[in-house]
């Protein structure tokens, strides 16, 4: 789907260059019976899990309050997993509050539960990635900008389309001038967790995609039907020159608003055009991007790489996008004049 031709500038700097959680719960000079430290996916370092300075004592409240069912059921799972992944029973309370991270209100409900690292699994990271990972299993997606961690603590966000879960785990993180190890206090072993769900619709303004890529798209209407996708990568998007016009094109992340259809909205920047694929827009290849686990433009010209050693057997015009997804099948959209095709490969 090809559509023809802003937003406000983006916000957020710091928190978008946040990734997926990675370690809770260590310290070099604790040994601490969480396991070792899990790979991060991303790369990407994790900024420091920090309140809004506005949050007050009072904020910490949950005021009754009406809360949809939609929203009631994301709590009812939430509960579920908490309580199948760390067996952990949750205090709830629904209605008005400020979240954990940043103080953001909203209307949801609040679990609360507390633990202890040691009845974890011996090579666990943490309860706040063993959490992590039951969401995804569930079908969410990470919101990487929710994501932070700290010495004393990890947060995370977990989207699924409007609704929104933030996972916030905090702990006793030991001293950092104590060089001598050991094994942790009674108070090192407990974590707290706290999961809040509410209704929260992605907003493209803070996902770190200049207004000189994404204003073209939402002069096009795109920002209406098609949200930016914080679910893999910080900034969510990669440039090349896909259309061969000598102008560099962008490639944004986006998942639809009414599907949670994954796809990619490819920014025409010498026509100011805009072309969905995937993301039930009915392009060629995929209906739903859901599952990929890479994308790197194809630049025309390239040779393959002992990385990389795929290319595509279609003559090019510009650079192609390539895509890997979770079926061990990887792809290639390629601009043919007037709009993309899709050259599948099995690895």
């Amino acid at each position: 789907m090809t559509i023809s031709t802003r937003i406000s500038p983006y916000v957020w700097l710091a928190i978008a260059a946040a990734c997926a959680p990675a370690e809770q719960k260590t310290k070099s000079s604790i040994a601490t019976p969480s396991g070792p430290r899990a790979t991060d996916s991303t790369g990407a370092p994790f900024r420091p899990n920090v309140l809004s300075a506005a949050t007050t004592a009072d904020d910490s409240l949950v005021r009754p309050a009406s809360v949809t069912p939609v929203v009631r059921a994301a709590c009812d799972s939430a509960a579920a997993i908490v309580r199948a992944t760390l067996s952990l029973a949750t205090d709830r309370k629904e209605g008005d509050y400020h979240d954990t991270p940043r103080g953001a209100p909203h209307t949801g409900c609040r679990l609360t539960a507390h633990g202890s690292f040691k009845a974890l699994p011996e090579k666990s990271s943490g309860p706040v990635d063993i959490v992590y990972a039951a969401f995804i299993r569930h079908g969410w997606r990470p919101d990487l900008r929710y994501s932070a961690d700290g010495p004393d603590g990890s947060n995370v966000g977990m989207r699924r389309r409007d609704i929104l879960c933030l996972v916030t785990g905090s702990w006793d993180g030991g001293d950092d001038s104590d060089t001598v190890t050991r094994a942790p206090t009674p108070e090192e072993d407990i974590y707290g967790l706290v999961v809040e769900c509410a209704r929260d619709v992605a907003s493209s303004n803070d996902t770190d995609v200049p207004d000189s890529i994404w204003g073209i798209a939402a002069k096009a209407g795109v920002d209406s039907a098609y949200a930016i996708s914080m679910s893999m990568q910080a900034p969510p998007y990669v440039t090349a020159d896909f259309d061969g016009d000598q102008v560099p094109d962008a490639a944004v992340l986006v998942e639809h608003r009414g599907t949670g259809k994954l796809g990619v909205a490819i920014v025409h920047r010498g026509t100011r055009k805009v072309s969905i694929l995937a993301a039930g827009s009915g392009s060629a290849g995929p209906d739903d991007l859901d599952g990929m686990k890479q994308w790197d433009p194809h630049f025309k010209g390239t040779t393959p790489t002992y990385t990389n050693p795929y290319r595509p057997n279609t003559p090019l015009i510009g650079d192609a996008l390539w895509v890997a997804l979770s079926d061990s099948t990887i792809g290639f959209y390629i601009w043919n004049g007037s709009r993309f095709i899709y050259e599948s490969q099995r690895k």
